[in-house]
Parts: structure tokens; C-alpha cells; sequence
């Protein structure tokens, strides 16, 4: 704000012209004049009006103390967060004649206005600050349901807050890349107030699961998204499998067994309400049993549903049976799968022999660190019932070695890693004495599981260590409390190292 100083006049002589004249610079009269300086006023408090992203401002004239209006007037325009200045549109660029401007494609976010008015070369000082208005992000959104169950589908809806003028192109996933979708507005294009209705179709062949549609402004100011979900297809049940209650090796059960049943199940379009598994062949009437939602992993395999504890039937077959699992979703799509099976076995395992195994550049007849003791079923046995947890995997174990407390000669005996509990693998009588003087822990030793052979390679000695006096023959009392696969007990019944005898390890 420019002003001269109050009571100095200023004598102007304009050239072949004179007049007197003010500081507001207005027509030249015919002779000499003075007038005291005038001084340009405030800004008036301008009023702000939102249609769409364009916002109209408005402001009144603003005079001289003699009623002369300013030539024009500066517009500014302010983040409403931050109180930082923005850039103008053209509209209200530069110096605005009128009173009244109109800022088109406004990006979204809050601001406010203030006016300064302008004449000649001299401002004002600035108004007082407009009304705050909040101009919304593009916005599309559809009328009916997110999900659909049949393809090709036409989804309707309306856009907000696009740019004047706007037309829309429409993408599937991606707004750069995704599948060009077919789509249309009306009006056509986009009008002042920023809104229109849509029609947009998801073409046949889209995936089922969640999917994002993209309007895209022509103008690149403006790109909305909206969620849709796709779900035309059934649930599928890509794994199932029946397991003993015991646990451990799963796909085997005894008659009169208990078992669960678990299945994965997965609908990548809507979530799954039912769930059901068809044992009938195992457990009589079973044709609908309930499974419930969680999470297990057998054998590497995750599952998320499982039923409670079934029975299986007391005159079970050996051999394998058929089961299904039946899954429906919330739009009512069923799948059963196809069929599964379980295998029954009805035989209790038995020991069939014990060998030991020398380690190359051993002393035969003397046990040593990296000499072998071979367990050998006339099955498969389940290593979760030897160890609880364990899958057949090398395990440390703890040999012992005992010196002859009775008949039978030094016996053998494995045991956990730690050496505090001994494992269900019974009691091995080497059927000679020499083998040791006394209690001698093979700590470290490491026991494996290969088809119907539990292996156990021996560790560190814990003392001195013998070798057997005279050749003789092994007899092996297995446990009762190591089962096959399905469950069953193995017999005690010994087994017997055939003749002839020979040397241990």
C-alpha cells in the first residue's frame, strides 16, 4: 500500500495539458490542480461456492475514499492445512477485472481465498480469509452388490468429483496395464458438477477372488477405484487325509481305531459355511460328519478343516477305503470332491531281526562310535511311537550299554537324548559277555527310520569298552508300546539271531 505523506501537495505539470490531478490518476483536466494522496483499501471478504472440483469466487468492489473503484483485483488461493499458498487457475490469474472468478479442476483437498485489490501499479492490503471448502477425491462407486456369481456382468454406479469435460477410459486390476474393460457415463462427458452415472462390464473369464475396477479421468486429474469380488465357481478340496488320534503317520487306521479327518479346503470368490466329510465305508452312517475351521499341518501338507474324533468300524477289511469332503460357500456353491482313500490295516507288527554292523576299519566284536544296530519290523513303524513328534528323521539318541545282569549276556537298551527315558524298542540280549565291564552311554548316537528298519548309529562311548569273549547269538524282546502306522501294537514276541553265531558290532 503506496501513500503520500498527508498535507504535501504534488504539482504536476503535464506538457501543453495542465490540470489539476490525484494520486488515484484519473482523466486530466485543463489546468493546474493538487489533490492530497489517497490511500488503497482492504480487500473485502470474498465468498467461495464448490461445484464439482470448480469453485467460484466472489467479493465486493472495493472504492477510494471518493467512491472511485480499483481497476482490479489479485485472487490467492491457500492450503487450508498448511496455510501455504497455491497456484491459481487461469481464470483467476494475474489481475482480475471483475468480481467474481472461476478456479476449474481443482485438485482435491481443503482451501480458502483471500482478495487484494489492485489499481495501477498499487495493492491493497489482503482480505480476510473466505470460507473453507474441502473439494473431494474422485470417487466411483457401485449400486449394487460387490460380488458376482455369473460372467460376463454389467455393474452400474456413479462417479463424483471428475474434472469438467472429463471422458473415462476403465481398467481391470491396473490402471496402467490391467485388462481394458468396456465402460460408458452419463452424461457424457463428465458435466460441472463433477457427477455421472456408469455402466462398466467384468467380461467372462475373470478369476474368481477380489478384483479392483479403475475409472480414469481423460484429463489425468482424476482416477477412482471400486472393489468388486468374483465368485462363480465351487469351493475346491485339494488335499484330505485321515489320521489316528494318536497321531503321527497319517492314511492308515485299525478297526475300532479312532481318527479325525482333515481336509484344505479354499474359495478364493467368498468364504466357505460348510464343510463335511462322507466316511461311511469306515464309520457306519457317517455320511455328513462336520468339519470345523483351523489350522494343521501333517507331513508337510497344511489343512484347515478337520472333523472331530471318529470310530472306526470293529469289522473293518485290511485294505483301503474311499472317503469324500463336501464344501459349500455363502453363495450356495457345492463340491464334493473326489474320492480319497485310508488304508485299513487289522495285523499287529512283529520283530523280524536284529543285525549290528561293523563300521569299516572296526574291531569286530567290540562296540564302537559309528558301528550300527539295526532294528527290523515285519512292518513299517510309526517313528511318532517311538518318539512323540518324531518323523523318521535323524534323531539323537543315547545307546546303552550294560554288562550281563543275569542270563542272555550284555544287553542293549536305547534310550532319549537326554538319557532319561527309555524308547519303546525293547531290550537286546547280546548272548555273550566281554562286550563291557559296566554301564557304557553311547551319547549322541543317531537313529533313523527306513521302511520297516529303525537304525541307530552309535555315538561317543561314556567309558572303556570290551570285546565279546566268544562268539554267540543276539535274542531281541521288542516293546508293545511301538505301533505300526495304523495304530496297532507290535507283539513282544523275541526274535532270535538264526545260527550261526558270530561276533556283535
Amino acid at each position: 500500500m503506496r501513500r503520500l505523506a498527508a498535507g504535501i501537495f504534488v504539482t504536476l505539470l503535464i506538457v501543453g495539458m495542465p490540470g489539476p490531478v490525484s494520486a488515484r490518476w484519473p482523466a486530466a483536466g485543463t489546468a493546474y490542480g493538487y489533490a492530497l494522496a489517497d490511500v488503497a483499501p482492504n480487500g473485502n471478504q470474498p465468498t467461495v461456492a464448490l461445484n464439482g472440483r470448480n469453485v467460484k469466487v466472489a467479493w465486493a468492489v472495493n472504492t477510494f475514499a471518493d467512491g472511485v473503484a480499483v481497476d482490479g483485483y489479485v485472487v490467492a488461493r491457500f492450503n487450508a492445512s498448511t496455510n501455504a499458498a497455491a497456484s491459481v487457475g487461469a481464470s483467476c490469474s494475474g489481475t482480475v477485472a471483475l468480481l467474481t472468478c472461476t478456479e476449474a479442476a481443482l485438485a482435491p483437498g481443503s482451501w480458502y481465498y483471500r482478495v487484494t485489490p489492485k489499481h495501477q501499479n498499487w495493492l491493497g492490503g489482503p482480505s480476510s480469509a473466505s470460507a473453507t471448502i474441502t473439494v473431494a477425491a474422485p470417487t466411483l462407486t457401485f449400486a449394487s452388490a460387490a460380488t458376482i456369481t455369473a460372467l460376463p456382468s454389467t455393474k452400474t454406479g456413479t462417479i463424483a468429483s471428475y474434472v469438467t469435460g472429463e471422458t473415462l477410459a476403465w481398467r481391470l486390476d491396473n490402471a496402467t496395464t490391467g485388462t481394458v474393460l468396456t465402460g460408458s457415463i452419463v452424461p457424457s462427458p463428465v458435466p460441472a458438477t463433477g457427477t455421472s452415472t456408469i455402466s462398466v462390464t467384468i467380461p467372462a473369464g475373470t478369476s474368481d477372488g477380489p478384483h479392483t475396477v479403475y475409472a480414469i479421468g481423460s484429463s489425468g486429474a482424476s482416477i477412482a477405484s471400486a472393489s468388486i469380488n468374483v465368485d462363480t465357481l465351487p469351493p475346491v478340496v485339494s488335499a484330505a487325509v485321515i489320521q489316528k488320534s494318536e497321531g503321527g503317520v497319517a492314511g492308515y487306521i485299525r478297526p475300532s481305531g479312532t481318527y479325525r479327518v482333515y481336509a484344505a479346503v479354499s474359495d478364493p470368490g467368498s468364504p466357505i459355511t460348510t464343510a463335511t466329510t462322507n466316511v461311511s465305508t469306515i464309520t457306519a452312517g457317517s455320511t455328513a460328519s462336520a468339519l470345523t475351521a483351523g489350522t494343521w499341518t501333517i507331513a508337510g501338507v497344511t489343512y484347515n478343516y478337520r472333523s472331530a474324533l471318529l470310530t472306526a468300524g470293529n469289522a473293518l477289511a485290511a485294505g483301503p477305503l474311499a472317503f469324500t469332503v463336501t464344501a459349500t460357500d455363502s453363495f450356495a456353491h457345492t463340491a464334493t470332491s473326489a474320492p480319497f482313500s485310508v488304508t485299513v490295516d487289522t495285523t499287529r507288527p512283529t520283530g523280524s531281526s536284529l543285525t549290528t554292523t561293523n563300521h569299516p576299519g572296526g574291531i569286530l566284536g567290540k562296540a564302537e562310535t559309528a558301528d550300527t544296530i539295526n532294528f527290523i519290523y515285519s512292518e513299517p513303524i510309526d517313528p511318532n511311537s517311538v518318539i512323540a513328534g518324531w518323523d523318521g528323521t535323524g534323531t539323537s539318541v543315547t545307546l546303552r550299554l550294560l554288562n550281563a545282569g543275569g542270563g542272555g549276556g550284555d544287553r542293549v537298551q536305547i534310550w532319549d537324548a537326554t538319557n532319561t527315558t527309555q524308547l519303546p524298542l525293547g531290550v537286546v540280549r547280546l548272548g555273550s559277555t566281554g562286550y563291557t565291564a559296566s554301564s557304557v552311554n553311547f551319547t549322541n548316537s543317531t537313529m533313523t527310520i527306513s521302511g520297516n528298519t529303525i537304525t541307530v548309529v552309535l555315538g561317543a562311548p561314556s567309558g572303556a569298552v570290551g570285546s565279546a569273549v566268544v562268539t554267540s547269538n543276539t535274542r531281541w524282546n521288542p516293546s508293545t508300546l511301538a505301533t505300526d502306522q495304523a495304530g496297532n501294537t507290535c507283539r513282544n514276541t523275541a526274535v532270535n539271531e538264526p545260527v550261526p553265531a558270530d561276533p556283535e558290532f
